[in-house]
């Protein structure tokens, strides 16, 4: 059985909602762990200064022999703290004096049957204690504090000597009122708190939803058109963000591949059509070969048959350009220098001969690495782009080409003084019904791994930059290095 496909907003949704509920109810445990502690604390120091007075208001009492006077500070005690219970016993855990009258001569432990009123009674009058802890007794919380009562020379008349402890003094303050309070302020403090959560992961939501969740979604419903052929679709995603990058890259690779499938399209009816031209022109090229070695031809004839060999070499140069444009490349790499093959390739189109009114300035940087990429493609390179900057200058003129090297590339460059592009060529630079030697150019160059630029004017001509990546380059003095 096929899963329900849940769809990434709603994980992330999901993800987010848990997440935030998880930490929300973390905190809240903490916080609320973390009051009831300092609420204990502070029960802890109040029943400690509790113990104190109550210390001293029983002393002066007791070292008289006064139980009257005790016993009213035990009145006293239990007028003011109507929570506390309060029980002296003596050294048999028996209540000598208390804040319950009728408590009077009984065993403590007959009032709080518990083992920890127990352990801490029998710690008290053995070893003596003056601490405190939190237990529940008769189904409250009730905090208990115990101080053991000394023996001392001042009580010596009274109880002798030989027993070290005379008794314990029990402070019992329930604390049910203090833990409704607690929780009380608890729940109110949750309850903003979920609110003001509930208010936040809503705005967050809502904000994912409609700048995230909504978004992909549409790239995804694109994307589903363009599997089914619909290539008019268009990832236009509103923003300036990275999912807004994307829909644009996505649209950029989708026009890529409709261009891909036109030129081949077209690549393979330029190849039907060169194969049908050429077999024609083969013939008519080979026929006048024979014309020119032909005897006894006039000038003129002689001059009509060049100019048929001229221009049928021309059409077979057009036609094979178109072949290759259509044929995937064949690279074959090498390490080489890119200097070199700048002068190789202006000495095999010899320029001064062919061109006489173009001066040609070369401006190569010494200092730049030998590269790993097809020479002879290169090469083929330049000697478009050289071509095309002679063709924008007619009247003759300046033609410079330079290299140099930036951090990542090799960058070599042709420019002219020429009159610029064609406005229907700049229009398409690479289209290879406007510019068939550009667009091969541009071809091989991404074959390459590298990127052609052109920039043109009527003022200032042609410029071309060709840039091609570092790859595995190895500098001058490793290369001398290995001889």
């Amino acid at each position: 059985m096929k899963r329900p496909r849940i769809s990434l907003g709603w994980k992330i949704l999901g993800l987010i909602t848990l997440v935030s509920c998880i930490v929300f109810f973390g905190l809240f445990a903490a916080n609320f762990y973390w009051k009831q502690a300092i609420t204990i604390h502070q029960i802890d120091r109040l029943g400690m200064r509790i113990s104190e007075l109550l210390s001293m208001a029983i002393d002066g009492p007791m070292l008289r022999g006064d139980n009257d006077g005790t016993h009213e500070q035990f009145r006293v005690a239990s007028e003011m703290y109507d929570d506390i219970r309060v029980y002296l016993t003596d050294f048999r855990g028996n209540i000598t004096y208390s804040t319950e009258p009728g408590t009077l001569r009984q065993d403590l432990l007959d009032i709080y049957d518990h083992h920890e009123v127990r352990g801490m009674l029998d710690q008290s009058l053995l070893q003596g204690r003056d601490s405190g802890m939190l237990l529940e007794l008769q189904g409250d919380p009730y905090y208990l504090r115990v101080r053991s009562i000394a023996n001392g020379p001042e009580c010596y008349h009274c109880h002798g000597s030989s027993q070290p402890i005379l008794g314990a003094l029990f402070e019992f303050q329930n604390m049910n009122r203090d833990f409704v309070q607690l929780r009380t302020m608890q729940l109110y403090g949750g309850l903003i708190a979920l609110g003001g959560l509930a208010i936040l992961l809503g705005c967050v939501l809502l904000f994912l939803r409609a700048h995230v969740v909504d978004r992909i979604g549409k790239l995804s419903r694109i994307s589903r058109e363009i599997r089914q052929g619909n290539y008019s679709a268009d990832f236009n995603i509103q923003g300036d963000d990275e999912i807004s990058e994307l829909g644009t890259n996505l649209s950029t690779m989708v026009r890529r591949l409709q261009a891909a499938e036109k030129y081949a399209a077209i690549g393979e009816f330029s190849t039907y059509i060169a194969h049908e031209i050429r077999n024609p022109l083969f013939a008519i090229g080979g026929f006048a070969n024979t014309l020119v070695r032909a005897p006894k031809l006039d000038a003129t004839t002689m001059q009509k048959i060049q100019i048929i060999l001229s221009e049928s070499k021309r059409l077979d140069d057009i036609l094979r350009i178109f072949i290759n444009f259509s044929r995937p490349l064949e690279l074959t790499m090498n390490r080489f220098d890119v200097n070199d093959a700048v002068v190789q390739t202006l000495n095999s189109l010899n320029v001064s001969a062919q061109w006489p009114s173009v001066h040609v300035h070369m401006q190569l940087d010494e200092r730049i690495d030998r590269i790993m990429s097809d020479p002879e493609m290169v090469k083929q390179c330049l000697k478009n782009l050289i071509k095309n900057s002679i063709s924008t200058m007619p009247a003759g003129g300046e033609l410079r080409v330079s290299t140099r090297e930036d951090k990542d590339n090799i960058l070599l460059e042709v420019a002219d003084s020429g009159h610029g592009l064609p406005s229907e060529v700049l229009e398409q630079p690479f289209n290879p019904f406007t510019s068939l030697e550009l667009a091969m150019t541009r071809k091989i160059v991404v074959d390459l791994g590298g990127e052609l630029q052109l920039e043109s004017n009527e003022a200032s001509g042609t410029r071309a930059t060709l840039k091609l990546p570092k790859v595995m380059t190895l500098a001058r003095k490793t290369d001398q290095g290995e001889g």
